[in-house]
Parts: structure tokens; C-alpha cells; sequence
């Protein structure tokens, strides 16, 4: 059976075995720039060079949309105003996510200042491929990120994501994790309007992305909702206070517009599993494995229910090849023993640790073992 890549993920996140495992994974800039160095050849996205089933994506922006500004700058990192109104700062030369110096939403009134901006816009969306940082993405006036939609040559054959935020990480990048825990425990109300809020918004940019003729296959949504050890709250309030507008987004998108939907969140997220294939998730990514999360044992307790993508662990890839290989091997095997349906992917995304040898290691062991 020869299947496209499109053909094989929509497959795998619809209930149906395929040839093959899936493929698709997130390398850092700096990560590329090193397997550039060492054999990726020049001027060829690692995404292409690999054949990732999942290539592209649409990215839709929650940002209050304000203007930027930067207060401080050395030689070493700069501290700015985000389109959020968040104080953050950023080491200069190295990827990762900012650290809030202080939050944009500290109680009712700074919300209350800025929720009307929060609405649909032709100035909410980005393109480029899935696992690129923000800044490589073509974004800014619709008609330049609807003409890279147009000029990719990827888009056919595989499998086009589009992503919005889990409502939780939409609070989070406005409030920070302080406010928002305390939030959900003494103010639900302020949260609850939030959302409300933030899922019509979602909703009417979704549209937007059709009404354009772009086409995306499904929909990453993304939200941080654990850490290490388990859930940042209990499934009680995530219920009450969260479950009802994602679930509204996930009802929208496969309902009204047929969209398989991958989940994302770090962490030990299992305590939360049920809550969101009950929602309507489609996939859970990334699987982090220093929390716990293992495919072999999900597989045999979920394996019905959902399909997997990740849990390939980013120190094993950066290690000796024996222990990546056995690592690979027996999370595919145990997928496919089950008959879960697998797409091999890091257990969050790919640091410059990880040698371009190494992960050319691990596509190839996906040939040799990854056929259902």
C-alpha cells in the first residue's frame, strides 16, 4: 500500500492502521545550523531532507496585539515589552522560551483594559514548517502569509497542521503560572470570561484560515497544563473551569470543519487523559519522558482511544546509537503489538545536543522497524 503522507497521518489520528508509522519532529535553529555543519546539505529544510509526514503549519496568534517595544538591551540579552504587554526577557543568540519578568494581567481591571482587543484579525496568522520558531515564519500582512500557503510545494502530500491554544495557555502568556493558579482557585469568574472571550476569537481566526482557501488537515493545540510530577491543578477544576472551552474549540473544529485535533502539553499529563478524549483529541503529543510518560504502557491502556506522537527522549538521542536504537525499537514495537497508531517524535522538540548522525540513525530505524 502506497500511501502519502497526508494519507497516512489523517489515517493514523482517524482510527485506521497504515503502512508505517508516522514521522515528523521539531529541530531547533541552532540544531539545524549543526547538522548543517555535519551533513544536512545546504539550504535543505530538515523536515524535507527527513520526508516528515507532518511538514507545515498555520500558526494563529492570541497576542493582545499591542506594540512592541524594547526597554533594556546589552550584549547578552534584551528585556522588551511583548504584544502582550508581558516585561520579558530574552538571552540574545540562543532559543527558548523568554523569561516573564512581569505578567501583562495581574487582576480584574488590567484585563479589563485590554479584552477588547482580543478579536479576529487578517493580522493574526503565520506560516512556515511545523517545529520553526516564530520568527522564521511568514507572517504580517495576510496577503504575504497567504502567498507562502500558496507557493508551498508541501502542502499537497503531507500533512498540514494548524495550531491555537489550549484556552489554560492562552491565560498563561497573559497572567504567568502565579496569577493564574491563584486565579483558578479564588477568581474562576475572571477566568471564565477569558475564555469566553478567548474561544470566540479562536473560532472566528479558524474561519478566517478557510474562508482563504488555505486547507489545513487538523488542528495542534497546545497547552501546558503539567509539569513533572502530574497535573498544576486537579481534574476537578480543570473540569470546571477549562474543560468546557476546549472542548468548545475541539466540537467547532471537528464538527463544523471535520479537523483531527493533536494535543500538546509537557509534563505528566496522564491524570488528565481522560478529560481530554472525552473532549475530543485526536493525538497527544509529546509524550515528555522525564515525567514519566512511556508509549509502551499508554499503548496497551489507551491504544483504542487515541494515537501517540513523541516520546523518543531527547538525552537517549543525544547518547550512544545502541540506546537509541533500543529505545526506538521497543516503543514501535510495543505500538505495534497493540495496534496503536504512532508518530515518532522527540519528547518535545530537538536541542543542538543531538547529533545530525544520531537522528539520521533514528529516521533510518523507522524504515527498518516501523512498518505495521
Amino acid at each position: 500500500m502506497s500511501l502519502t503522507s497526508k494519507e497516512r497521518i489523517r489515517m493514523l489520528l482517524g482510527g485506521e492502521i497504515p503502512d508505517r508509522i508516522g514521522k515528523a519532529d521539531a529541530p531547533w535553529p541552532e540544531t539545524r545550523e549543526r547538522w548543517y555543519k555535519e551533513g544536512l546539505p545546504a539550504g535543505v529544510h530538515a523536515n524535507d531532507y527527513f520526508q516528515m509526514d507532518v511538514r507545515m503549519m498555520i500558526q494563529v496568534s492570541h497576542s493582545f496585539q499591542l506594540p512592541e517595544s524594547i526597554v533594556e538591551e546589552t550584549d547578552e540579552y534584551v528585556v522588551s515589552r511583548d504584544g502582550d504587554g508581558n516585561l520579558v526577557k530574552g538571552w540574545k543568540g540562543r532559543s527558548g522560551a523568554p523569561l516573564v519578568i512581569e505578567p501583562a494581567v495581574n487582576s480584574r481591571d488590567d484585563w479589563e483594559r485590554v479584552k477588547e482587543r482580543l478579536v479576529a484579525n487578517d493580522r493574526r496568522f503565520a506560516f512556515g514548517y511545523y517545529g520553526n520558531y516564530y520568527f522564521e515564519y511568514a507572517h504580517g500582512e495576510f496577503s504575504g502569509v497567504k502567498a507562502a500557503y500558496d507557493a508551498c510545494t508541501n502542502c499537497a502530500d503531507t500533512f498540514v497542521v494548524a495550531s491555537v491554544a489550549d484556552p489554560y495557555e492562552f491565560a498563561l502568556s497573559k497572567m504567568g503560572d502565579e496569577n493564574l493558579l491563584t486565579a483558578m482557585a479564588l477568581d474562576p469568574g475572571l477566568l471564565h470570561d477569558m475564555f469566553k472571550v478567548y474561544v470566540k476569537m479562536a473560532v472566528e481566526s479558524c474561519d478566517i484560515i478557510f474562508r482563504s482557501g488555505m486547507k489545513p488537515d487538523g488542528f495542534f493545540i497546545g497547552g501546558d497544563i503539567a509539569y513533572k510530577n502530574g497535573l498544576l491543578f486537579s481534574p476537578k477544576l480543570h473540569r470546571e473551569i477549562i474543560f468546557p472551552y476546549l472542548k468548545e474549540i475541539i466540537d467547532y473544529l471537528k464538527r463544523e470543519r471535520g479537523q483531527q485535533v493533536i494535543y500538546h502539553s509537557d509534563g505528566k499529563v496522564t491524570e488528565a487523559i481522560p478529560l481530554l478524549v472525552e473532549a475530543g483529541i485526536d493525538c497527544l503529543q509529546p509524550l515528555e519522558v522525564n515525567a514519566g510518560m512511556d508509549v509502551r504502557t499508554l499503548a496497551r491502556e489507551w491504544g483504542k482511544k487515541l494515537a501517540f506522537m513523541g516520546n523518543i527522549s531527547n538525552e537517549t538521542m543525544s547518547g550512544p546509537k545502541d540506546d537509541l536504537e533500543e529505545e526506538v525499537r521497543s516503543k514501535i514495537d510495543a505500538c505495534r503489538r497493540a495496534r496503536a497508531r504512532y508518530i515518532i517524535h522527540s519528547d518535545h522538540s530537538v536541542p543542538p545536543t543531538v547529533p545530525y548522525e544520531n537522528f539520521r540513525f533514528m529516521m533510518e530505524l523507522v524504515d527498518r522497524y516501523g512498518k505495521y
